[in-house]
């Protein structure tokens, strides 16, 4: 019995604490308060943006921004008006520097509570030079190109030679005409004379033919007598 009540009285102390941590985490992340810019030695010129955070969680009031020259660091004055919305990472107030002369001055945060104790940041020095011309920014050394060199592709270029027309032009030859010479016909009136050589022809085939049938007829007999 003892030994149950001790482990329930342990577990209600751990519950307890931590549902105080719980709570304790977000109020601790709701509480931060800073200038985020300008940055610290920066030279200020015209209508400056102060940009930063201001919350304090429930114990929030207002805030301010306030400027002090550096001559009198301890007179501090209020940049434009209170403001009691909390800010996160944006612009809590515009510093409008043509008002005021040239030189060394210090900005910070002043974060009221709800009880009317205050929180502030610490000082950030500042320069505000509006009658100094603006620094001339040195320009980047732009590197230094190395030139390309293109070499073209030869090309080859093909050129039309002239076509010559060779004309051959035929020689004249000379026309070879055959004449004939025909003979005079003779008339009937005139004498015709037998052709001699036809007769002579016609009696060598003939005696030919005869005595080639005399010796066949002679072979004929021999054989019939040898027989």
């Amino acid at each position: 019995m003892k030994k149950s009540l001790a482990i329930a009285v342990l577990l209600s102390l751990v519950l307890f604490f931590s549902t105080e941590l719980v709570q304790a985490v977000p109020r601790f992340q709701e509480q931060l308060y800073e200038i985020t810019s300008p940055q610290a030695n920066a030279e200020l010129r015209g209508s400056v943006e102060i940009n930063g955070t201001a919350r304090l969680g429930t114990d929030f009031w207002f805030y301010k921004v306030e400027y002090a020259s550096a001559a009198t660091p301890e007179a501090w004055a209020v940049i434009g008006n209170t403001h009691e919305q909390q800010r996160t990472n944006e612009r809590l107030e515009t510093w409008h520097t043509t008002a005021l002369p040239d030189g060394a001055y210090y900005l910070h945060l002043v974060v009221v509570k709800a009880d009317g104790n205050l929180v502030a940041t610490e000082p950030i020095p500042v320069q505000i030079a509006n009658a100094q011309p603006m620094p001339t920014p040195v320009p980047a050394e732009t590197p230094t190109s190395t030139p390309t060199v293109i070499i073209p592709t030869p090309t080859t270029a093909i050129v039309e030679q002239p076509t010559t027309v060779i004309r051959l032009t035929p020689t004249p030859t000379s026309e070879i005409v055959a004449t004939r010479t025909v003979a005079p016909e003779t008339s009937g009136e005139g004498i015709s004379f037998p052709d001699l050589g036809m007769f002579v022809r016609q009696f060598v085939f003939g005696a030919f033919v005869t005595t080639a049938i005399f010796l066949f007829v002679g072979v004929v007999f021999l054989l019939r007598r040898l027989i």
